[in-house]
């Protein structure tokens, strides 16, 4: 079965959908909000674009390369899949704790849930 193209293209993950930069990154750590679980952290900025942004943060502290691979895969995965649901023009980065390294999707999907309700980015 054929997936129509715009239904299809609804889930990439561009790059423009990326922050990359530690300026970026200490941006929206400094002047934006926080919203805080047992397991993750958002940090949200309001921004003029319309488009919204994404940062992963996952320490060294959370284990060895594999592992935080293995979190920041699973935290875009989550991300690309309800990019739509969110409101647009915000920048987050999204920090992983250590009880997030054990987790499956299921449980990375209703934390990011969680965090994108009460920080009001939900439509």
């Amino acid at each position: 079965m054929l997936i129509p193209l715009m239904q299809k293209k609804k889930f990439t993950l561009k790059k423009l959908n990326r922050l990359k930069s530690k300026k970026s990154f200490q941006i929206v750590y400094v002047k934006g909000r926080t919203v805080v679980d047992a397991m993750s952290v958002f940090y949200i900025l309001p921004d003029q674009g319309e488009d919204i942004k994404i940062g992963l943060a996952v320490g060294k502290k959370l284990g060895c390369a594999v592992v935080r691979n293995r979190v920041k895969r699973l935290m875009r995965e989550v991300f690309r899949m309800h990019k739509a649901e969110l409101k647009k023009g915000y920048h987050i980065v999204w920090v992983a704790r250590k009880k997030l390294t054990k987790a499956d999707y299921k449980t990375f999907e209703r934390v990011f849930l969680r965090l994108a309700k009460r920080a009001a980015l939900l439509q």
